[in-house]
């Protein structure tokens, strides 16, 4: 006992022998005011001008930023509320955002939905610190987040295009006889490549077409990573529909509209029919596991006939797709994680990119434990 007394009292001797530097006293308080406010990251911080300047353009990029992730809750919209939710946080010294909190909430879940915002917001990104004294110091930032409903547009702007979709009359498909999948499945050819690579799969497409009957392609997504030269063998069948079309109308005139195709492309070489067989056989367990999966109580068989159909075509990004959905619907985020970061990686679909970086530091931290 007499021993580690004599330890305990000489170790601050020691301590203190050892650096006699007088350490700085850390400021944790918590400002509400500064030389210089916190600022959203933006490419504000480039310009050559004023810190209220760019805290007014920075402000710009953090309302856009909250408002795409901020959704209008089904609750408050059923129930016609609307009002701005009020949330605190702090913005700490190296720029991470602390202890966000719901100030004001109109109700309807309006305030968790702008909270979940900040929430995502801080995971991702790192703010500008407030400045004292020309040092980084903690601050609590007030930002109010404002859901009002309107009444909706008939129409969505598109780059250039306005794209109407409350349509008062459909566009129509006039060419072989009106059958736009038969059309297509006539029109479209496998590339002049060699087939014994075997390439099967699936291109889809969403097309707009304008009140002269010009059909142009919005948007691609090669689910199975087939190449340019099948995407390109797909805008051309697309687009050669010009004027085989009687455009759609809002109120009597004449509107862009959208329409989704789908192109599939098989190949013909008797050398890569076992693989033909085998995809359908694919497709087949997975659409025999989504009919499964309206009994709740089928889950582990629908998810059984998944990953057979996955480890057949362990690259499809629709399969990944589906099946990533399942498992994040059922809080399967170690493999909703794995099989939505490969879609992603592979169909360069952006539907998840805003729950992707969640998904995947909780599954991380799930892991750990």
């Amino acid at each position: 006992m007499k021993s580690l007394f004599s330890i305990l009292f000489l170790l601050p001797l020691w301590c203190f022998g050892q650096d006699t530097t007088l350490t700085e006293a850390v400021d944790t308080t918590i400002y509400s005011f500064a030389d210089a406010a916190p600022r959203f990251p933006s490419p504000c911080e480039r310009y050559d001008t004023t810190d209220a300047a760019k805290a007014a353009c920075a402000q710009q990029f953090l309302l856009d930023y909250i408002y795409k992730r901020a959704l209008y809750p089904p609750e408050a919209q059923e129930q016609n509320i609307s009002g701005t939710a009020v949330i605190a946080f702090i913005v700490e010294p190296n720029g991470m955002i602390n202890r966000p909190e719901i100030l004001r909430d109109p109700g309807g879940g309006i305030g968790m939905s702008a909270l979940r915002s900040v929430v995502g917001m801080g995971r991702e990104l790192l703010w500008r610190p407030a400045m004292k004294d020309s040092m980084p110091v903690r601050f609590r930032y007030i930002l109010p987040i404002r859901f009002r409903l309107e009444e909706p547009k008939p129409y969505v702007v598109i780059g250039a295009d306005t794209v109407y979709t409350d349509l008062t009359k459909q566009a129509t498909f006039i060419g072989n006889d009106g059958n736009l999948a038969d059309y297509f499945n006539e029109t479209i050819t496998y590339p002049d490549i060699q087939q014994d690579s075997c390439a099967t799969g699936q291109i889809d497409m969403q097309l707009f077409v304008h009140p002269s009957g010009l059909v142009t392609v919005n948007d691609i997504i090669d689910y199975n990573d087939l190449g340019v030269a099948f995407t390109g063998k797909a805008i051309d069948a697309a687009t050669a529909s010009f004027n085989q079309w009687i455009p759609a109308e809002y109120q009597g005139r004449k509107v862009i509209s959208a329409q989704d195709v789908t192109f599939n492309f098989v190949p013909t070489d008797p050398g890569c029919a076992y693989v033909v067989e085998d995809y359908n056989e694919a497709l087949q367990l997975m659409q025999d596991a989504q009919l499964m999966l309206t009994d709740s109580t089928a889950l582990s068989a629908a998810l059984g006939k998944m990953d057979d159909a996955i480890e057949r075509f362990p690259r499809d990004g629709r399969f990944r797709i589906l099946r990533g959905q399942v498992r994040l619907d059922n809080q399967m985020l170690p493999g909703a994680c794995e099989d939505l970061s490969l879609a992603r990686s592979v169909s360069l679909v952006d539907w998840y990119d805003s729950l992707l970086p969640l998904i995947c530091r909780v599954s991380e931290e799930q892991e750990e434990e």
